[in-house]
Order: structure tokens, then sequence, then C-alpha cells
């Protein structure tokens, strides 16, 4: 690399304040505004740049970025994707359109079905979620992220990175339909 493409990458737009942004773990979407913009325009100098210093820059065809960490799964992780998951179920077992009500619906602590019935407070007690307090503190956590907004009205509603959960449920029910051979043949197709 020459000097002139280096000191290119270190005049990169916003660098300082995008590095710490997702350096911090937030996924950086269009509505993060300056932020998205510098990382949209220059996406390639970004993840050269980051690259060198040891972070994986990731687009994701959703478009947002963040910085991918593939050897570390916290319990921090565990609980968001539990969340996720039951919200996820919650959903389908309604009859909601999974996709379209997750990113189009504002959602209020008090209705979230994580601490009600057996089966889902357990799922959140084995991810260190116990009651309500708790719940908003995750929401809180999420919030800082990057995957949801918190509104003035005290719901929220999910951000564009919100996806990556969103596509990680989803492969998870394609494969576990597709490990039920016997079960799936005697289901009836989908008119739909």
């Amino acid at each position: 690399m020459t000097t002139q493409e280096k000191d290119q990458l270190v005049d990169l737009p916003n660098l300082a304040a995008v590095f710490e942004t997702l350096r911090r773990g937030r996924h950086i979407c269009m509505s993060d505004g300056i932020l998205y913009a510098a990382l949209k325009s220059h996406a390639e100098e970004f993840r050269v740049l980051f690259l060198q210093l040891g972070f994986e820059l990731q687009h994701h065809p959703r478009d947002f970025f963040y910085f991918v960490d593939r050897g570390n799964f916290t319990e921090l992780s565990a609980r968001m994707s539990v969340f996720m998951f039951i919200l996820i179920e919650d959903l389908a077992d309604r009859g909601d359109a999974i996709e379209e009500t997750l990113m189009s619906r504002h959602f209020r602590c008090s209705e979230l079905p994580h601490l009600v019935g057996d089966r889902y407070r357990r799922l959140m007690r084995e991810a260190g979620v116990t009651d309500q307090v708790e719940i908003e503190h995750l929401i809180r956590t999420m919030e800082r992220f990057g995957f949801l907004e918190r509104l003035q009205d005290e719901s929220f509603s999910f951000r564009s990175p919100s996806y990556r959960f969103l596509d990680l449920c989803l492969q998870m029910a394609a494969d576990n339909g597709n490990g039920d051979d016997e079960d799936t043949a005697e289901q009836p197709e989908d008119t739909d």
C-alpha cells in the first residue's frame, strides 16, 4: 500500500466516530445519519483499514454495518437471542406475518410474552432474565447495540440490524423442519 493510499484511509469521513461506535458493538444503519453515510460511501476503504487493525467490517445485505466477532458468543448474546426467539415464536403462534410485524410494529415491555407461560419463563430464566426489570434492561442494551429504538411513548421498534436475529431464527426453523422427514411427509402442503 502506498503512502498516498494510507493517507486516504486515515482521512475517511467521521473515522474516529465510526470506529468507536462499531468497536462498542453497535450496528450502524441508515437511521444513524452521518455515520451510516460515511460507511456507505466508503465501505471498501473502511473495510480495508479496519482489517489492518484486526477488525472485520461486515456489510449486511439489509444495508447495515457491524464488526464480526467470530469467536465470542457471550451470555449477553445468548440473552438477546433468546429474547428474539421467544418474540418471533410468539408472533408465529399468533399467525402474524413475522418479518412485517417485527419490523413495523411498536412493542411495549408490559405486553411482551417473555414472562408469560412456564416455557417462556423457563427459557428466559436459563438465559439469566427473571423479571420485568431485567427485560427492560435487556431492551436498553439492545438499543445500545443498535437492534432497536426506544420511542417517546415508552414503546420500542426494531431497526434493520435485528435482521441478524430474524435470519438466524428463520434458518433454525428451516433446519428443524428439514430434520423431521417423517413428520413433514405427513403434513399437508401450504396452499398460500
